[in-house]
């Protein structure tokens, strides 16, 4: 059968309007047959229970006087009523006392009565009802009623309902086929519309529209859409006409197309084998960093690939505005013989007829025979008709010429040029960066020279911080030594020439000592020029370090049963220097003790000077050259290499790798140089060269003798240290000084305070800076507060660092560093003498 949306519009509305029918219909039936069965039901229950109730009026003698007869035949009256199937009295007991049983009825009776009340089961109607005379409880009825009255009445009604089922679906079948028409004549008016434009493809066909409903609507809507469909094929005819006129032009240029197809296919393969090359060359001079190789690769690829005849880079010099040729290769030498060309010549620019390059414009000649310039007509003469030069760019600078020749006449197409123009680029940049390699690695050995200089600087610098946090200790001690030596010296002690000699040696090494510590942390500065330099004799230096050191190469190696040899060779045409005395005395010094440390088993110690004449003038000479070697042991290259590092060593427990730090610092100071010369046992020689300079020196070391006139003052002395309390009493004692001492800054206040009390106040009060509780710079401070016109004094060990620094208190009038020197103290007191 076929599906219910495949049958027609007409008779899907009597379906429709059918099924709802009988729906209606069956809904309204099965609600009238439910209420009469319930209402029914009700009667039934009302009937039997007045039944009961009336039965059991009757049977209230009998069970009252136990008349069971009577009871019986009571019961028995009910076989008139036709639906009674079975009656039964139960007596106030509950027992069953009489029961009643129709005629071919298979009811069965309890013993007992049930609950009060009626109930249907599946085929009857049973009612259990009490009786009551008087009042007074006297037993149970129970009825049962069969349903056959129930079911004669919804076999009635099913009858009923079928008929007026059967009459009402007729009716409405009927009355459907003539209703239905109002819709399904205008539909199917519309589907043969449609079907008629839809075979004869006439869209001028219109359907006819019977009203406005919803089909009117529908209708003007297929009206409107086959007019347009008919605006629209009409338009589609005139497209196909204009279409075929475009097809047939269309046609006519795809042949076109295909013959250019065909042009441009070829040009593509000839560019795609340049690219090629272009890629086997640029890969061939990747890996190259240098320039020379890269520029005869490229003209190597280019003769094999291109089939040039001649090829060569020349390299633009900016300043002479000439090509130098780099790279040069021909297929016939005798043809280059001829042109007088060789790598390594020189091509001037104008006269090559290459000056548009320098613009990076890339000039091609087509026959060398047209072209007046000088070059070109020798490449003429030597047979190559046409040349390409290719500007080699930069940062949009010249940076080389590539030349390209060939013997035929207009021999490079314009794909030719174009990728050579290509290949320029690819070469100027591997040539720069290989030129650019090349200097970036003399500039990279250069920086790590650099670099190796800044690091021994800053060591030595380091070297110089930790000095200044010493400096004060080491003075304190250095103190005694040099000032107590100095007494000695210059007074009446009775001592002999050479006591006075060891003794002179004695303070020395103790300034020494001092001016050690106080130029440590200025190895990594240069020398200034208003600093105060002295006339220094170099061989007499020489001598003096000699006679210092010979308890340490003489007499204590031959305790030992060891001899070690001084020599010495001085030049005596050697001029004074001007320097610091002690500095150079220092180095010299170490660099004996180093050579004597160096030869545990003895040897050889030879210290020589010479001078060294600049080759313009003779006559003045430009450095004088100490040299200072031994025969030790030598050094390996590694501890040549770091020997001049603070803190390096090679003696172990001996050593505090300062000795040639410092001979460094002081060549650096005094703007020389040390060159090194040593093997693994051929010993080491030291070259210190000390540049001869005009300027003129402050004046010799040697004039403490000189007298200063001081007037007796009144002297107030702090210090913390015991021997440099004595030292400066007995100092100023001998100048002619009253002095007064004090161990802490706050007994040097209550000492004057107390002479200001008693009208006996202090000239100058001297100080040191470093003490506990209250150091020298309070001191000075409460000094001023309380007298401003006394002089105050520091003296300190930092007392260079200080000057230096220009970190001097405020309150303080002058600075003298430790250890004291009885020509600085008159020099000062001198000063406040005058006031």
């Amino acid at each position: 059968m076929p599906r219910f949306q495949d049958i027609s519009i007409k008779r899907k509305l009597t379906a429709i309007i059918m099924i709802a029918s009988s729906v209606a219909l069956l809904l309204v039936s099965a609600g009238f047959v439910t209420y009469e069965l319930v209402t029914f039901r009700k009667t039934m229950v009302t009937d039997l229970t007045t039944l009961a109730k009336i039965t059991g009026d009757r049977s209230t003698a009998a069970l009252s006087f136990d008349n069971k007869k009577d009871a019986e035949e009571i019961l028995h009256g009910l076989s008139f009523q036709q639906h009674i199937t079975a009656a039964a009295l139960y007596d106030k007991n509950g027992n069953l006392y009489a029961r009643y049983r129709a005629p071919r009825a298979a009811d069965s009776f309890s013993d007992h009565p049930a609950a009060d009340g009626a109930r249907f089961e599946p085929d009857r109607l049973v009612l259990f009802q009490k009786i009551y005379a008087a009042g007074d409880f006297t037993g149970t009825i129970c009825l049962k009623s069969d349903l056959l009255e129930q079911h004669e009445r919804f076999v009635r009604y099913a009858v009923m309902i079928s008929i007026f089922m059967v009459v009402s679906l007729l009716v409405t079948l009927f009355l459907s086929s003539r209703l239905q028409r109002v819709i399904s004549r205008p539909i199917f008016h519309l589907a043969d519309t449609a079907r008629s434009v839809s075979a004869g493809k006439d869209y001028s066909v219109r359907a006819t529209k019977d009203g406005n409903d919803e089909m009117g609507q529908l209708v003007d809507r297929f009206n409107e859409m086959i007019g347009q469909i008919q605006q629209r094929d009409a338009a589609l005819q005139r497209a196909h006409d204009e279409l075929e006129v475009r097809v047939q032009k269309r046609t006519e240029d795809l042949q076109e197309e295909i013959i250019g197809h065909r042009r441009t296919e070829s040009a593509l393969k000839q560019q795609f084998a340049r690219l090629s090359l272009l890629n086997q060359i640029t890969h061939a001079i990747s890996d190259r960093q240098d320039t020379d190789s890269i520029l005869h690769v490229v003209l190597r690829q280019l003769e094999d690939h291109m089939g040039l005849d001649f090829g060569a880079v020349a390299l633009f010099d900016d300043k002479a505005k000439n090509l130098n040729i780099s790279a040069l290769r021909v297929k016939n030498f005798v043809k280059a013989d001829k042109l007088e060309l060789r790598e390594g010549g020189v091509l001037g620019l104008m006269e090559s007829g290459f000056e548009l390059c320098e613009k990076g414009q890339t000039v091609y000649f087509h026959d060398t025979f047209r072209v007046s310039a000088a070059f070109m007509e020798k490449m003429a003469g030597a047979g190559w008709r046409s040349v390409v030069a290719v500007p080699l760019m930069v940062e949009e600078k010249l940076f080389g010429v590539l030349i390209a020749a060939r013997l035929q006449a207009d021999g490079f197409s314009s794909g030719d040029s174009e990728f050579l123009r290509m290949l320029s680029e690819h070469v100027a940049l591997a040539a720069h960066q290989a030129r650019l390699h090349k200097e970036l690695e003399t500039a990279y050995n250069d920086l790590r020279h650099s670099q190796a200089t800044v690091l021994q600087q800053e060591r030595l610098k380091a070297l110089g911080q930790m000095a200044s946090g010493i400096a004060h200790d080491v003075n304190n001690a250095l103190s005694p030594v040099v000032g107590f030596s100095d007494i000695i010296m210059n007074g009446d002690f009775g001592l002999d020439i050479r006591g006075k000699k060891y003794l002179k040696y004695i303070r020395t090494a103790g300034e020494d000592i001092a001016h050690i510590v106080a130029r440590l942390r200025e190895f990594y500065r240069t020398r200034e020029d208003a600093e105060s330099l002295q006339r220094v004799s170099l061989n007499a230096l020489a001598e003096q370090v000699v006679d210092m050191t010979r308890p340490r190469w003489r007499d204590m190696p031959q305790s030992n049963g060891i001899t070690i040899e001084v020599q010495t060779d001085f030049a005596a045409d050697a001029p004074p220097l001007v320097g610091i005395e002690s500095e150079i005395r220092e180095a010299f010094t170490n660099l004996v003790l180093n050579a004597v440390d160096a030869m545990p088993n003895g040897g050889r110690i030879k210290l020589r000077t010479r001078v060294q004449h600049d080759r313009n003038n003779t006559k003045h000479p430009k450095q004088v050259v100490v040299e200072i070697s031994d025969t030790g042991m030598g050094m390996n290259a590694e501890t040549k290499k770091r020997c001049l590092e603070p803190f390096f060593s090679t003696k172990g427990k001996r050593g505090t790798g300062l000795g040639l730090a410092m001979v460094y610092g002081v060549m650096e100071r005094h703007e020389g140089g040390i060159d090194i010369e040593s093997e693994p046992g051929k010993g080491t020689t030291f070259f210190l060269k000390f540049p001869v300079r005009k300027k003129a020196a402050d004046g010799d070391a040697e004039d403490e003798g000189e007298d200063i006139e001081v007037k007796p003052l009144n002297i107030l002395c702090i210090d913390d240290e015991p021997l440099v309390r004595e030292l400066i009493k007995e100092m100023l004692e001998r100048d002619g000084h009253q002095v007064a001492v004090s161990d802490s800054g706050q007994s040097g206040l209550d000492e004057f305070r107390l002479a200001r009390e008693r009208n006996r106040p202090f000239d100058v009060v001297i100080t040191d800076l470093g003490m506990p509780y209250l150091d020298g710079r309070q001191v000075a401070k409460a000094v001023k507060q309380e007298s401003p016109g006394t002089p105050v004094v520091m003296l300190t060990g930092w007392g260079a660092f200080m000057k230096e620094d220009g970190d001097a208190p405020t309150q303080v009038d002058s600075i003298i560093s430790k250890p004291p020197r009885s020509k600085e103290l008159r020099e000062v007191l001198s000063r406040f003498s005058k006031c």
